[in-house]
């Protein structure tokens, strides 16, 4: 590598290696964060070095290290970028983990989502019940959108029993 910044990092992570943990993507959540971009062609624009401290950018690693003193012990997160296979053949089991994660984070935020418009579907069904009993001459008017209530609960407990079941799956793997 052919740049400074990286060098600096590179030297700041060997001392430490303890404390690398190699990722898919930066989230927000990460307390210490950089990434490296190690590409041997010129065509792909990628900065060499970025640093995030709490989800917020810093411009150089000298003080990206000053600022990450306060933060002594913390997983420093990095992401590397890269064009080259042979590099992207052992990172790719170090990032697995990460992967993982974040696919399990994705599956349990989609259950909850579909668990809240279960919710509501049955919500809808319930008024719709109530009003049939309410409103005799609106049957068959009702009837329609009780139908569509119960498809929709239908629909959605089959998506929510394949998640559940891909989330199980993940978490086995």
């Amino acid at each position: 590598m052919h740049s400074p910044a990286t060098q600096v990092a590179l030297g700041y992570l060997l001392a430490e290696p303890g404390r690398v943990v190699f990722v898919h993507q930066i989230r927000e959540d990460r307390t210490l964060a950089m990434a490296i971009g190690a590409h041997r062609r010129i065509e792909i624009p990628v900065a060499p070095w970025q640093g995030f401290i709490r989800g917020v950018p810093v411009p150089d690693p000298i003080t990206w290290i000053q600022a990450a003193r306060g933060y002594a012990g913390q997983a420093v997160a990095v992401r590397v970028s890269t064009d080259d296979p042979l590099l992207l053949q052992m990172l790719a089991p170090l990032v697995a983990e990460d992967r993982a994660q974040e696919e399990r984070m994705r599956l349990e935020e989609r259950i909850q989502r579909l668990r809240q418009d279960v919710d509501q579907a049955l919500d809808i069904y319930n008024e719709v019940r109530q009003l049939m009993d309410l409103t005799p001459e609106r049957q068959e008017e009702l009837a329609r959108f009780l139908n569509l209530a119960q498809s929709e609960m239908q629909r959605l407990g089959q998506e929510l029993k394949a998640l559940k079941a891909r989330l199980d799956q993940t978490s086995q793997s």
